[in-house]
């Protein structure tokens, strides 16, 4: 079972009338995402605040002339009883563990981050389709469109070339030969 994220404030960027910040324990506790929305909106009316519990991300657009970062982070202090907040570059010594533990299963910050882009896009495209369409289901439909948008005009059927006949054919057999694990059944 993962550990819970440690309570810890990150400070990604901050551009004078934006901020993005990383509370990871939010995808752990996601109905404490709406007031907390609701307690950093409350600093300013005219101020946008998307705050997404499965990324941990939370976004504030502001008029800089009304607010700045410092007060931000300090309202959002306040809100959550988190006294521990990073800037890009800083660890914390819980995050060090995972860290070490990421580095031995190769993990790399790269990776997570690409991770976390990848599971936010996603999650946007399944809120705008109200949960009927995900990241994978929109790419392999434009991949459809677009092999047949190529074939209407070309009035040619290419084959494929001979390395994605193999992928196919590899995923074909590993699909294929999955074993379901019953329900209740936790594999280590």
């Amino acid at each position: 079972m993962a550990r819970p994220a440690p309570r810890i404030i990150r400070v990604i960027h901050g551009l004078p009338g934006r901020i993005r910040l990383r509370l990871a324990w939010l995808h752990d506790d996601p109905e404490s995402a709406e007031p907390l929305a609701d307690a950093l909106a409350a600093l300013d009316p005219s101020m946008e605040v998307e705050v997404r519990p499965w990324t941990g991300s939370v976004l504030c657009t502001y008029d800089p002339e009304l607010l700045d970062e410092e007060r931000i982070v300090a309202a959002l202090r306040r809100h959550t009883q988190v006294t521990t907040v990073l800037r890009a570059g800083e660890t914390h010594p819980e995050e060090m563990d995972e860290i070490q533990t990421a580095a031995r299963d190769g993990a790399s910050s790269v990776r997570r981050a690409i991770t976390a882009a990848f599971k936010d896009l996603n999650h946007e495209v399944m809120q705008a389709t109200d949960g009927h369409l995900d990241l994978g289901a929109v790419t392999g439909l434009s991949f459809i469109g677009l092999g047949a948008m190529e074939i209407a005009s070309s009035r040619n059927v290419p084959a494929p070339p001979w390395f994605n006949l193999a992928w196919w054919a590899f995923r074909t057999f590993t699909i294929a030969n999955e074993t379901p694990e019953p329900d209740g059944v936790e594999v280590a």
